[in-house]
């Protein structure tokens, strides 16, 4: 990202109320239930994301049924006021499914071996997206991750803590060399917060961002329209000229019964050549 070292003093400031205490080993948990979680967690409310999980617990008798439903009947659960409904429901199909087909069942016991890299690698290719991939390897296998969706790079370019239009791949990268892997945690959640304590000028900067795009869209779209007018101009131009320049050409060239008339009309003989030959004549 640009600009990181200016940058990673204003995100330490921001960072500095974290609890920063020793955090004792969470107790056991179903990965797959926090992978769903995870899933369901990027660019929405803690209180939409339990909502949705209740309404998920309360139509599919387990995590099987859910990895078999099909992609729209899940959304539809969801609603269509839940931020990327159906993408998600698409994401957690793909990625109970990717996992399923390892083993024949739901198990990570495939993944035990792997070195951090690669567990990453492999929760990528199992369908998850960048900040379900963080939060699995965060709190599941207590790897060194921050997980950053789009509101949390927004409020933190409110913020000024990144550089404007930073991509959310760029900005994880950024904060996983800022913050600390036993801060990560602390880190996660303290972003949680201060995405929710930030929705009135989140929401103030999105509506900016969407008259911007229209503001642009408009713009192309007239700009386009300009060039397709000229460009029919220039062709009919180009048609007229090539019409009057068709029209000098049949002018410049006789007609059929011109040619014709002219062939048959003999031509005059000089008066003089007669003569000059009768006087040679004469002298002979």
């Amino acid at each position: 990202m640009k600009n990181a070292t200016k940058y990673e003093k204003k995100v330490r400031k921001l960072l500095a109320s974290i609890d920063k205490s020793p955090r004792e080993p969470p107790d056991e948990v179903d990965p797959f239930e926090i992978l769903v979680v995870s899933v369901l967690q990027a660019d929405a409310s803690d209180k939409q994301v339990e909502k949705a999980r209740a309404v998920l617990q309360e139509e599919f008798v387990d995590l099987n049924e859910l990895r078999v439903a099909p992609t729209r009947e899940i959304a539809d659960c969801l609603g269509s006021s839940f931020p990327g409904a159906r993408t998600k429901a698409h994401e957690i199909t793909v990625a109970l499914n990717g996992v399923f087909a390892r083993r024949n069942t739901l198990s990570f016991e495939h993944v035990e071996k792997m070195t951090k890299r690669d567990l990453r690698r492999h929760l990528a290719e199992l369908g998850l997206r960048s900040y379900a991939a963080a939060c699995m390897m965060l709190r599941v296998f207590e790897g060194h991750a921050v997980p950053v969706d789009q509101s949390l790079a927004d409020c933190l370019e409110i913020a000024k803590c990144i550089e404007p239009g930073s991509a959310i791949e760029d900005v994880q990268s950024f904060l996983e060399r800022v913050i600390l892997q036993k801060h990560a945690l602390a880190a996660h959640e303290f972003f949680r917060q201060f995405v929710a304590e930030s929705a009135r000028p989140l929401a103030r900067k999105r509506k900016a961002d969407a008259e911007a795009r229209a503001k642009a869209e408009a713009k192309a779209k007239k700009a386009e329209e300009e060039a397709r007018a000229k460009r029919r101009s220039q062709r009919a131009a180009e048609a007229r000229k090539a019409r009057a320049k068709k029209a000098r050409k049949r002018a410049r060239k006789p007609s059929a019964s011109k040619k014709a008339g002219e062939a048959k009309t003999p031509k005059k003989r000089s008066a003089r050549r007669p003569a000059k030959r009768s006087a040679k004549k004469t002298g002979k």
